[in-house]
Protein backbone atom coordinates (compact mmCIF):
# COMPACT_ATOMS: atom_id res chain seq x y z
CA UNK A 1 0.00 0.00 0.00
CA UNK A 2 1.65 3.32 -1.17
CA UNK A 3 -1.02 6.01 -0.08
CA UNK A 4 -4.27 5.64 2.15
CA UNK A 5 -6.94 8.17 2.93
CA UNK A 6 -8.94 8.47 5.74
CA UNK A 7 -12.52 10.70 5.31
CA UNK A 8 -14.19 11.66 8.67
CA UNK A 9 -17.61 13.25 9.61
CA UNK A 10 -15.71 13.52 13.06
CA UNK A 11 -18.02 11.10 15.53
CA UNK A 12 -17.41 8.94 17.90
CA UNK A 13 -17.75 5.58 15.58
CA UNK A 14 -15.39 7.54 13.03
CA UNK A 15 -12.29 7.18 15.78
CA UNK A 16 -12.73 3.16 15.08
CA UNK A 17 -11.78 4.51 11.30
CA UNK A 18 -8.86 6.86 12.74
CA UNK A 19 -7.40 4.30 14.67
CA UNK A 20 -7.54 1.71 12.09
CA UNK A 21 -6.53 3.62 9.19
CA UNK A 22 -3.25 4.75 11.43
CA UNK A 23 -2.87 1.23 12.22
CA UNK A 24 -2.06 0.25 8.57
CA UNK A 25 -0.55 3.53 7.93
CA UNK A 26 2.09 2.43 10.82
CA UNK A 27 1.71 -1.51 9.03
CA UNK A 28 2.70 -0.33 5.56
CA UNK A 29 5.02 2.81 6.21
CA UNK A 30 2.94 4.84 3.71
CA UNK A 31 1.75 8.27 3.73
CA UNK A 32 -1.62 8.95 4.91
CA UNK A 33 -4.31 11.80 4.59
CA UNK A 34 -7.14 13.08 7.18
CA UNK A 35 -10.57 14.41 5.19
CA UNK A 36 -13.21 16.82 6.34
CA UNK A 37 -15.59 17.75 3.93
CA UNK A 38 -17.45 20.27 4.95
CA UNK A 39 -21.31 20.14 3.60
CA UNK A 40 -22.13 22.88 0.74
CA UNK A 41 -25.69 22.84 1.25
CA UNK A 42 -25.63 25.46 4.14
CA UNK A 43 -25.33 29.10 4.71
CA UNK A 44 -22.17 30.35 3.47
CA UNK A 45 -21.37 31.57 6.98
CA UNK A 46 -22.21 28.49 8.63
CA UNK A 47 -19.41 26.85 6.01
CA UNK A 48 -16.63 29.38 6.83
CA UNK A 49 -17.25 28.90 10.54
CA UNK A 50 -17.26 25.13 10.46
CA UNK A 51 -14.33 24.81 8.17
CA UNK A 52 -11.92 27.38 10.40
CA UNK A 53 -12.94 24.93 13.71
CA UNK A 54 -12.58 21.40 12.05
CA UNK A 55 -9.23 22.96 10.94
CA UNK A 56 -8.01 23.82 13.57
CA UNK A 57 -8.83 20.88 15.76
CA UNK A 58 -7.35 18.54 13.28
CA UNK A 59 -4.42 20.53 13.33
CA UNK A 60 -4.26 20.48 16.72
CA UNK A 61 -4.40 16.80 17.16
CA UNK A 62 -1.93 16.63 14.51
CA UNK A 63 0.87 15.10 17.20
CA UNK A 64 -1.55 12.41 18.09
CA UNK A 65 -2.19 11.61 14.77
CA UNK A 66 1.31 11.19 14.19
CA UNK A 67 1.55 8.94 17.25
CA UNK A 68 -1.18 6.40 16.35
CA UNK A 69 0.48 6.27 12.46
CA UNK A 70 4.21 6.02 12.56
CA UNK A 71 4.47 9.58 11.09
CA UNK A 72 2.02 13.01 10.73
CA UNK A 73 -0.75 12.90 8.74
CA UNK A 74 -1.83 15.46 5.96
CA UNK A 75 -4.77 17.51 7.04
CA UNK A 76 -7.35 18.28 4.31
CA UNK A 77 -10.65 20.43 5.21
CA UNK A 78 -12.60 20.86 2.09
CA UNK A 79 -16.23 21.93 0.71
CA UNK A 80 -18.56 20.63 -1.36
CA UNK A 81 -20.81 17.78 -2.18
CA UNK A 82 -19.91 14.98 0.34
CA UNK A 83 -19.89 11.92 -1.99
CA UNK A 84 -18.35 13.89 -4.76
CA UNK A 85 -15.70 15.71 -3.10
CA UNK A 86 -14.55 12.48 -1.33
CA UNK A 87 -14.33 10.53 -4.67
CA UNK A 88 -12.39 13.60 -5.89
CA UNK A 89 -9.92 13.73 -3.69
CA UNK A 90 -8.72 10.49 -3.32
CA UNK A 91 -7.93 11.05 -7.32
CA UNK A 92 -6.21 14.01 -6.12
CA UNK A 93 -3.89 12.35 -3.67
CA UNK A 94 -3.55 9.12 -5.70
CA UNK A 95 -4.09 7.04 -3.17
CA UNK A 96 -4.58 3.19 -2.95
CA UNK A 97 -7.21 2.94 -0.22
CA UNK A 98 -10.08 5.21 1.32
CA UNK A 99 -11.26 4.48 4.87
CA UNK A 100 -14.40 5.36 6.06
CA UNK A 101 -16.62 5.09 9.33
CA UNK A 102 -19.19 3.08 10.14
CA UNK A 103 -22.44 5.15 9.75
CA UNK A 104 -24.78 6.42 11.79
CA UNK A 105 -28.61 7.71 12.01
CA UNK A 106 -28.35 11.34 12.60
CA UNK A 107 -28.30 12.98 9.13
CA UNK A 108 -27.21 16.30 10.39
CA UNK A 109 -24.06 15.16 11.28
CA UNK A 110 -23.03 12.27 9.56
CA UNK A 111 -21.91 12.51 5.80
CA UNK A 112 -21.78 8.52 5.59
CA UNK A 113 -25.94 8.00 5.59
CA UNK A 114 -27.82 6.30 3.31
CA UNK A 115 -27.19 7.08 0.17
CA UNK A 116 -24.15 9.53 0.59
CA UNK A 117 -22.37 6.45 1.55
CA UNK A 118 -24.27 4.55 -1.14
CA UNK A 119 -23.19 6.90 -3.83
CA UNK A 120 -19.50 6.94 -2.46
CA UNK A 121 -19.35 3.39 -3.13
CA UNK A 122 -20.75 3.61 -6.30
CA UNK A 123 -18.75 6.23 -7.59
CA UNK A 124 -15.13 5.67 -5.92
CA UNK A 125 -12.41 4.03 -8.14
CA UNK A 126 -10.52 2.99 -5.49
CA UNK A 127 -11.38 0.23 -2.46
CA UNK A 128 -12.93 1.80 0.55
CA UNK A 129 -12.64 0.36 3.49
CA UNK A 130 -15.63 0.44 5.80
CA UNK A 131 -14.46 -0.04 9.76
CA UNK A 132 -17.26 -1.10 12.17
CA UNK A 133 -15.22 -2.23 14.66
CA UNK A 134 -12.12 -1.31 16.85
CA UNK A 135 -8.46 -1.96 15.25
CA UNK A 136 -6.89 -4.21 17.77
CA UNK A 137 -5.06 -6.13 15.65
CA UNK A 138 -4.19 -6.69 11.60
CA UNK A 139 -6.49 -8.54 9.89
CA UNK A 140 -6.41 -12.25 10.28
CA UNK A 141 -9.76 -13.72 9.58
CA UNK A 142 -10.57 -12.23 6.63
CA UNK A 143 -13.35 -13.47 4.13
CA UNK A 144 -13.47 -13.28 0.35
CA UNK A 145 -17.47 -13.18 -1.27
CA UNK A 146 -17.24 -14.90 -4.81
CA UNK A 147 -20.13 -14.96 -7.26
CA UNK A 148 -17.70 -16.15 -10.14
CA UNK A 149 -17.25 -12.70 -11.78
CA UNK A 150 -13.99 -10.57 -13.32
CA UNK A 151 -15.70 -7.97 -10.34
CA UNK A 152 -15.05 -10.32 -7.39
CA UNK A 153 -12.05 -11.47 -8.43
CA UNK A 154 -10.03 -8.00 -8.86
CA UNK A 155 -11.53 -7.36 -4.90
CA UNK A 156 -9.51 -10.79 -4.15
CA UNK A 157 -6.49 -8.80 -6.12
CA UNK A 158 -7.29 -5.88 -4.62
CA UNK A 159 -7.14 -7.17 -1.14
CA UNK A 160 -4.10 -8.96 -1.65
CA UNK A 161 -1.54 -6.40 -3.56
CA UNK A 162 -2.85 -3.75 -0.50
CA UNK A 163 -1.50 -6.02 1.91
CA UNK A 164 -4.66 -7.06 3.70
CA UNK A 165 -4.95 -10.68 3.50
CA UNK A 166 -2.71 -12.87 5.95
CA UNK A 167 0.00 -14.64 4.09
CA UNK A 168 -1.61 -18.09 5.43
CA UNK A 169 -4.79 -17.51 3.31
CA UNK A 170 -8.57 -16.48 3.26
CA UNK A 171 -11.37 -18.23 3.58
CA UNK A 172 -13.44 -17.52 0.45
CA UNK A 173 -17.68 -18.22 0.14
CA UNK A 174 -19.61 -18.77 -2.77
CA UNK A 175 -23.17 -18.84 -2.27
CA UNK A 176 -25.38 -20.75 -4.36
CA UNK A 177 -29.35 -20.95 -4.65
CA UNK A 178 -31.05 -24.01 -6.11
CA UNK A 179 -33.61 -21.86 -8.76
CA UNK A 180 -34.26 -25.16 -10.28
CA UNK A 181 -36.23 -26.95 -7.13
CA UNK A 182 -38.22 -23.25 -7.05
CA UNK A 183 -39.11 -23.03 -10.12
CA UNK A 184 -40.63 -26.53 -9.97
CA UNK A 185 -42.47 -25.79 -6.56
CA UNK A 186 -43.74 -22.36 -9.09
CA UNK A 187 -45.23 -24.24 -11.55
CA UNK A 188 -47.10 -26.49 -9.10
CA UNK A 189 -44.79 -29.55 -8.92
CA UNK A 190 -45.26 -31.28 -5.41
CA UNK A 191 -42.08 -31.52 -2.96
CA UNK A 192 -42.23 -35.12 -3.72
CA UNK A 193 -41.77 -34.26 -7.59
CA UNK A 194 -38.29 -32.63 -6.58
CA UNK A 195 -35.02 -35.68 -6.11
CA UNK A 196 -34.43 -35.98 -2.69
CA UNK A 197 -30.39 -35.35 -3.94
CA UNK A 198 -31.20 -32.07 -5.92
CA UNK A 199 -29.63 -29.70 -3.56
CA UNK A 200 -26.65 -31.94 -3.08
CA UNK A 201 -26.19 -32.32 -6.85
CA UNK A 202 -26.45 -28.72 -6.93
CA UNK A 203 -23.90 -28.30 -4.34
CA UNK A 204 -21.34 -30.22 -6.39
CA UNK A 205 -21.98 -28.07 -9.76
CA UNK A 206 -21.58 -24.71 -7.42
CA UNK A 207 -18.19 -26.42 -5.67
CA UNK A 208 -16.82 -27.31 -9.70
CA UNK A 209 -17.82 -24.01 -10.55
CA UNK A 210 -16.09 -22.26 -7.88
CA UNK A 211 -13.28 -24.79 -8.46
CA UNK A 212 -13.22 -23.45 -12.46
CA UNK A 213 -13.22 -20.29 -10.99
CA UNK A 214 -9.89 -19.81 -8.84
CA UNK A 215 -7.88 -21.99 -11.27
CA UNK A 216 -8.68 -19.98 -14.33
CA UNK A 217 -8.28 -16.36 -12.25
CA UNK A 218 -4.64 -17.74 -10.60
CA UNK A 219 -6.39 -16.63 -7.41
CA UNK A 220 -5.97 -20.53 -5.27
CA UNK A 221 -2.75 -19.43 -3.48
CA UNK A 222 -4.62 -16.70 -1.72
CA UNK A 223 -7.29 -19.09 -0.56
CA UNK A 224 -7.05 -21.00 2.59
CA UNK A 225 -10.40 -22.46 2.79
CA UNK A 226 -13.35 -22.50 -0.07
CA UNK A 227 -17.00 -22.17 2.25
CA UNK A 228 -19.97 -23.34 -0.60
CA UNK A 229 -23.56 -22.06 0.59
CA UNK A 230 -26.91 -22.33 -0.15
CA UNK A 231 -29.24 -19.31 -0.41
CA UNK A 232 -29.04 -15.78 -1.46
CA UNK A 233 -25.76 -14.01 -1.08
CA UNK A 234 -26.85 -11.73 2.07
CA UNK A 235 -28.46 -14.93 3.65
CA UNK A 236 -25.04 -17.11 3.50
CA UNK A 237 -23.17 -14.09 4.34
CA UNK A 238 -25.36 -13.71 7.77
CA UNK A 239 -24.96 -17.80 8.31
CA UNK A 240 -21.07 -17.91 7.84
CA UNK A 241 -20.30 -14.35 9.96
CA UNK A 242 -22.79 -16.17 12.91
CA UNK A 243 -20.42 -18.89 12.96
CA UNK A 244 -16.83 -17.83 11.91
CA UNK A 245 -14.66 -15.18 13.88
CA UNK A 246 -14.60 -12.95 10.46
CA UNK A 247 -12.71 -9.89 10.81
CA UNK A 248 -13.15 -8.53 7.71
CA UNK A 249 -15.47 -8.80 4.61
CA UNK A 250 -14.06 -8.33 1.10
CA UNK A 251 -16.14 -7.39 -2.09
CA UNK A 252 -17.09 -6.65 -5.62
CA UNK A 253 -19.23 -3.79 -5.96
CA UNK A 254 -20.64 -5.16 -9.33
CA UNK A 255 -20.63 -8.29 -10.95
CA UNK A 256 -21.83 -10.39 -14.16
CA UNK A 257 -26.09 -10.64 -14.65
CA UNK A 258 -27.32 -14.46 -15.40
CA UNK A 259 -27.18 -17.43 -13.08
CA UNK A 260 -24.07 -15.80 -11.16
CA UNK A 261 -24.63 -15.01 -7.98
CA UNK A 262 -23.77 -10.66 -8.33
CA UNK A 263 -22.78 -8.49 -5.52
CA UNK A 264 -24.10 -5.19 -6.56
CA UNK A 265 -26.38 -2.68 -5.54
CA UNK A 266 -28.44 -4.17 -2.96
CA UNK A 267 -26.97 -6.74 -1.54
CA UNK A 268 -23.50 -4.59 -1.33
CA UNK A 269 -25.43 -2.05 0.32
CA UNK A 270 -27.42 -4.25 2.79
CA UNK A 271 -24.05 -5.84 3.74
CA UNK A 272 -22.97 -2.03 5.28
CA UNK A 273 -25.61 -1.34 6.25
CA UNK A 274 -26.64 -5.11 8.13
CA UNK A 275 -23.03 -6.57 9.10
CA UNK A 276 -20.97 -5.18 12.16
CA UNK A 277 -17.49 -6.56 10.97
CA UNK A 278 -15.07 -4.40 8.60
CA UNK A 279 -15.75 -4.66 4.70
CA UNK A 280 -13.64 -3.60 2.06
CA UNK A 281 -15.50 -3.04 -1.27
CA UNK A 282 -13.50 -2.91 -4.22
CA UNK A 283 -14.85 -1.24 -7.96
CA UNK A 284 -14.57 -2.99 -11.14
CA UNK A 285 -11.28 -1.45 -11.89
CA UNK A 286 -7.67 -2.91 -13.25
CA UNK A 287 -5.11 -2.85 -10.91
CA UNK A 288 -1.59 -2.55 -12.80
CA UNK A 289 1.39 -4.56 -11.11
CA UNK A 290 3.05 -2.28 -8.65
CA UNK A 291 5.35 -2.68 -5.84
CA UNK A 292 4.03 -3.01 -2.47
CA UNK A 293 5.35 -1.85 0.74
Amino acid sequence: MKALMLATDLSNRSDRALRRAARLARQFECPWFILHVVDEDQPQLRVELEVEQVRRYLNDQLDFFAELGGRAPEIWVEVGDPAKHIADCTRWADIDLLVVGSHRKNPLRDIFVGTTLERLVRTSHVPILLVNRAAEDDYLMPLLALDCSTASAQAVRAAHELGLLPKAGAKALYAFDPLGGAVMLAAGAGAGAIPGDYAADERLRATAALDRFLLEEELGSVIDQRLVEEGQPMTALRRVLEREPIDLLVMGTRGLTGMKRILIGSVADAAMRELDCDILTVPPIRWPDRDKA
